[in-house]
């Protein structure tokens, strides 16, 4: 046996493979996962606006409850106590009229007299629900913004208004701000925790990097903002009606341009959510949007989908290479080289996303989530397509 260090014509086309694939990673690829990072950092470096400014609007906040009346007991106070320097109304939408909603409720509202409560009417059928509670309280709105979260959301500072609206302020073609939702960090820690959040961040990824990049496509119902007259110019949910699902992304990519939406990264203005089974809420989630995406069709799929083939290849031609010529030292040194390179780059890259988002940023375990996300997703469109999770308005 000896090492030879002459490389023939069918290995360097598969290490010339896989060094392409290598750029792709390292490049644009990785490029756009660190937009998150770069937003992030962005949002923190703003300059804070003057609460003298008079360009601060007046907000209705809007709060989807299901019933949730101890969750509504500690998210309105939150809310209600805000420092917000301009007028500011929470409305309360529950589906259905609910006597311990009312009761929460209630004795509020003699402290606060901007607090409002409304709810569906309990006959309402073939629509979705949560849609028409969203109608009636946006119609119910009497400032020209709207704020809309729902009772999940967990608020951890009186500063999350000011930092949702100052880019409104700053720039008034932001008519519609975008915001995020994390899960508590630390909170989920039953088996599979690290690979549910690695696939939370890549899907949180899909959409704020575009949005990061002037093409903006969804939100999250937990944290969004736009101005009313955006929503009946749409003629509100109408196209639509038909889908439980949908207020927060088919409807934001109808209604969002480059230049009327921007997206807010910054800490104060980033919500948080818990659950007492994290596998069902993000199964449920990723189902849901899963759904959904195929209604959008403005949605940047290339770049996000992308990654996980791209790996896969370079990881291919590069075993392959070393398989043809196992004793070439050369090859061997070349395809352990790109390795390396490529699994460095894509580490680096998701660990700054995940620490933007304020995840739990994980290490040499994010490449091998990565390279599942495409068996994830096929998974993902096959269980939607055979769940009984309901999606139109006559299930």
């Amino acid at each position: 046996m000896y090492f030879d260090l002459t490389i023939d014509l069918t290995t360097a086309i598969l290490l010339s493979v896989a060094f392409a694939a290598l750029i792709y990673i390292a490049l644009p690829y990785n490029l756009f996962v660190r937009r998150v990072a770069r937003r992030r950092k962005a949002c923190e470096s703003i300059p804070a606006v003057s609460d003298d400014n008079p360009g601060w609007p007046a907000v209705s906040v809007i709060v989807y409850s299901q019933d949730e009346a101890d969750a509504l007991a500690a998210l309105l106070p939150v809310i209600l106590n805000q420092d917000y320097p301009a007028p500011l109304e929470v409305i309360v939408v529950n589906e259905g009229d609910s006597s311990d909603v009312r009761n929460t409720i209630e004795p509020m509202q003699l402290a606060y007299r901007n607090l409002y409560l409304t709810h569906t009417p309990d006959g309402a059928r073939n629509l979705s629900r949560k849609k028409l509670a969203l109608t009636l309280g946006i119609k119910a709105a009497r400032y020209d913004v709207v704020v809309l979260t729902t009772v999940a959301a967990i608020i951890n500072t009186d500063k999350w208004l000011k930092s949702m609206l100052s880019q409104m302020v700053a720039n008034p073609d932001n008519q519609i701000v975008l915001g995020y939702a994390a899960p508590l960090p630390g909170d989920d820690r039953a088996h599979g925790c690290r690979r549910r959040i690695f696939n939370y961040a890549a899907d949180s990824v899909a959409w704020l990097a575009p949005a990061a990049n002037h093409h903006p496509y969804r939100g999250t119902e937990l944290n969004l903002v736009y101005r009313k007259d955006l929503f009946f110019k749409n003629k509100g949910f109408s196209r639509s009606l038909n889908l439980h699902f949908g207020d927060d992304d088919i409807f934001i990519s109808e209604i969002a341009t480059p230049q009327n939406c921007t997206l807010e990264l910054s800490r104060d203005s980033i919500v948080n959510f818990g659950s007492y089974d994290y596998s069902k809420t993000f199964s449920d989630i990723a189902m849901r949007y899963t759904f959904t995406e195929s209604f959008i069709h403005r949605r940047p799929r290339a770049m996000m989908s992308s990654g996980a083939p791209a790996l896969w290849i370079l990881l291919g031609t590069a075993a392959a290479a070393i398989a043809i010529a196992p004793l070439n030292g050369a090859v061997i040194a070349a395809a352990a080289v790109i390795i390396a390179a490529a699994l460095t780059t894509v580490i680096l890259a998701w660990r700054g996303a995940m620490t933007a988002l304020t995840l739990t940023p994980l290490r040499l375990t994010i490449p091998f989530f990565l390279l599942m996300r495409p068996f994830r997703s096929v998974g993902l469109i096959i269980r939607s397509r055979l769940s009984h999770q309901k999606k139109y308005t006559w299930n």
